[in-house]
C-alpha cells in the first residue's frame, strides 16, 4: 500500500465543507480518518518513501 496523501486530501476538504455546514460528526469523522491514516503511513513508511521520491524527481540528473 502506497501513500494515502490523496485520500487525505479529500477528508481534509470534506472536513472544511462539513466544518463551514455545521456539521460537527461529519467533520470529526473526516479529522479522525486524517489522523489515523497518516499515523498508519508514517508506521509503514509510506511517507518516508513518497518524500524520497518526491526529492528524486525535483533533482537534477547527476552528470558524470
Amino acid at each position: 500500500m502506497g501513500c494515502r496523501c490523496n485520500e487525505r486530501r479529500q477528508a481534509i476538504g470534506r472536513a472544511a465543507g462539513a466544518i463551514v455546514r455545521g456539521d460537527l460528526r461529519s467533520a470529526s469523522a473526516a479529522g479522525q480518518f486524517v489522523a489515523r491514516t497518516l499515523a498508519q503511513d508514517a508506521r509503514s513508511g509510506a511517507l518516508r518513501q513518497a518524500a524520497a521520491a518526491q526529492l528524486a524527481r525535483l533533482r537534477p540528473p547527476v552528470r558524470r
